[in-house]
């Protein structure tokens, strides 16, 4: 995860809300869905707010952070919802609509969760790891082999690119024009898992 900076929701949202007053999001026109949808990957800079791979408007929905259910009365909160990949697996669809103890929304989200070059994420808090689990973000081989393998080739790719080997990140010089990268947009879009190498990065770093 990378914390999420929210924006202004969509004009045309408030607009909506203005005219539906005791409407909540299952009234949401298509149109509006995906304007909202629009707004929050460009503000997570094309990347799941949960596992950071690369995601469209086609391609993710709309993940209330505080789950409809539980929060009725922020189903149509813009600062509650996020854009989720569409995996069925995890991120919002695995999660379904149990509670996060540590969202996107908090800064806490960059530091208490730990990435290994293995594509392995553990918690270094018992929230972080609940967390993890609740997400299934693979905190082992077994419970998401897939998104660990693709998050292993993405962020080996990422060092390629960067100029360093996965077995030699011992140049700091490198390794910090590398992290500038990685928090870096390139019109408006994160490299995919990039969070995930700026989270092992750190860990390098004095």
């Amino acid at each position: 995860m990378r914390k999420i900076l929210k924006g202004t929701e969509p004009a045309s949202l408030t607009q909506w809300k203005i005219r539906n007053a005791t409407a909540t999001y299952r009234d949401l026109p298509a149109e509006e869905r995906q304007s909202v949808r629009t707004a929050c990957i460009t503000e997570q800079f094309g990347l799941c707010a949960y596992c950071c791979q690369s995601i469209t408007v086609s391609a993710a929905h709309n993940e209330h952070v505080a789950a409809q259910d539980r929060f009725p009365a922020r189903t149509l909160d813009f600062t509650n919802i996020v854009a989720s990949c569409e995996n069925r697996h995890h991120c919002g669809h695995g999660r379904k609509t149990q509670p996060l103890k540590v969202t996107p929304f908090m800064t806490e989200c960059e530091t208490e969760l730990k990435f290994y070059l293995s594509g392995r994420v553990v918690g270094k808090t018992d929230r972080a790891s609940a967390s993890i689990k609740t997400l299934n973000l693979g905190d082992t081989e077994e419970s998401n082999r897939g998104l660990i393998e693709k998050r292993k080739r993405m962020v080996d790719d990422l060092i390629f690119t960067g100029g360093l080997r996965p077995d030699g990140l011992e140049d700091e010089e490198l390794l910090g024009i590398l992290l500038e990268d990685m928090l870096t947009p390139q019109k408006g879009q994160l490299q995919p898992f990039s969070p995930v190498l700026v989270n092992v990065i750190r860990q390098i770093l004095p």
